[in-house]
């Protein structure tokens, strides 16, 4: 299969992982789709298909050692894949959420190697002794290793450990070569954890590989892990030196210390929310309690008012009662009034019509006396007949 290149003259890329001795099951990589980059699996498995991956068969280097013989085709790459000038290794746990393309961008002209640091690993001693918890590997042969460092680089157990799940490496490089070539010898000599020796091997080789700013576990060109049906391992007994011993008592210490300050900072803070509630509830009671008084004052205020407005009607009432009654009697004097006006009246009438009759009665006997008192009264004379003509002015006229 014909490696790319990345244009005209530009070096042959390829993406590639290693799965050997059916450790777990090889992880797909959608992003193979997006990219013009062969994506290749070098495994010893003749079975092994795929949809994203290529497969290359390869013979173990060390049939019964699987683990190691995946360590060589990932630190080897300038032997294993002759096609290529430029590859960027992913762990079967990777999977890339961005086209390899973008990857190989990061890589600086001249630099030869990148890879990203170790995101959760202050110092290299931090990562045996996380390796020997775990029962990683051999525990012996872990310690040798870890003595042997203490003895020939001491500086380097406090530097923080590379993260080696994804390296990005320039195979023309002569650095890049030797590097990874005393790489493998430590990896062949000491543990098979390869992030253990790294560093050292790259100090060794003059090598000092540009760092990838990325998250381990997620980034914009990656997410770890992802890797399925991983056959678990089961611990090993520590035989850890002095100084790791050491070293792993102040971690749990550390860790001890940080839980226990991390109880505390709970306790704090539900004892501060207890404090802000309590307060709360003080002031929502006074508050309460001021709602109440506020309340039973107004309800005073308006029984006060009711009972005045129930006074003022009932002296309204009574006044209206009082009036009533007055308006019944001056009602009732009003109708007697009008009576006695109409008894006068008809007295009056009766009394005109007598006098009507008499003033024209021809009888001496009555006419007599009647005009000897009218003589003597002339003004109620000249009275009775402005009435009459009222009455009748034809019989006012003086006659013809």
């Amino acid at each position: 299969m014909a490696i790319p290149d990345a244009g005209p003259g530009g070096p042959r890329r390829c993406v590639y992982t290693v799965l050997t001795g059916g450790y777990e099951r090889l992880t797909e990589q959608p992003m193979a789709h997006r990219s013009a980059l062969p994506f290749l699996c070098l495994t010893d498995d003749p079975t092994l298909r795929s949809d994203s991956w290529k497969i290359r068969l390869v013979e173990p280097c060390l049939p019964m050692d699987p683990v190691r013989s995946q360590r060589a085709l990932k630190l080897l790459p300038h032997r294993h894949l002759p096609d290529v000038d430029v590859s960027l290794y992913i762990d079967n746990s990777v999977v890339l959420t961005a086209p390899p393309e973008d990857l190989f961008a990061q890589l600086a002209p001249g630099q030869g190697m990148a890879l990203p640091a170790h995101s959760f690993r202050d110092s290299l001693l931090d990562e045996f002794l996380e390796v020997s918890r775990l029962g990683y590997d051999d525990q012996g042969r872990l310690f040798e290793q870890l003595n042997h460092y203490q003895i020939a680089c001491p500086e380097a157990l406090a530097q923080p450990p590379p993260w080696t799940a994804i390296l990005l490496r320039d195979h023309r490089d002569a650095r890049v070569r030797r590097a990874m070539e005393l790489w493998l010898a430590h990896v062949l000599r000491y543990s098979r954890r390869d992030q253990l020796s790294a560093g050292i091997a790259f100090a060794q080789a003059g090598l000092a590989p540009q760092r990838l700013p990325l998250d381990n576990f997620l980034s914009d060109f990656h997410a770890w892990p992802r890797a399925e049906a991983r056959r678990p391992r089961a611990p090993a007994q520590s035989l850890a030196p002095p100084a790791a011993r050491l070293r792993a008592l102040e971690q749990a210490l550390a860790e001890s210390q940080a839980a226990v300050a991390a109880v505390e900072a709970r306790l704090a803070r539900h004892e501060a929310e207890a404090g802000r509630q309590q307060a709360a509830l003080a002031q929502s009671l006074q508050g309460e309690t001021a709602t109440s008084a506020g309340l039973l004052a107004e309800a005073a205020r308006l029984q006060a008012a009711l009972a005045g407005a129930q006074a003022e009607a009932d002296a309204a009432r009574q006044q209206a009662m009082a009036g009533t009654q007055a308006a019944g009697t001056r009602l009732a004097q009003a109708r007697a009034a009008a009576e006695r006006a109409d008894l006068a009246r008809a007295e009056a009438k009766a009394a005109q019509a007598a006098l009507q009759a008499v003033l024209g009665s021809t009888s001496w006997r009555l006419l007599a006396p009647l005009q000897a008192w009218l003589a003597r009264h002339p003004r109620l004379l000249a009275g009775l007949r402005r009435a009459r003509r009222r009455e009748d002015p034809a019989a006012a006229r003086p006659a013809q």
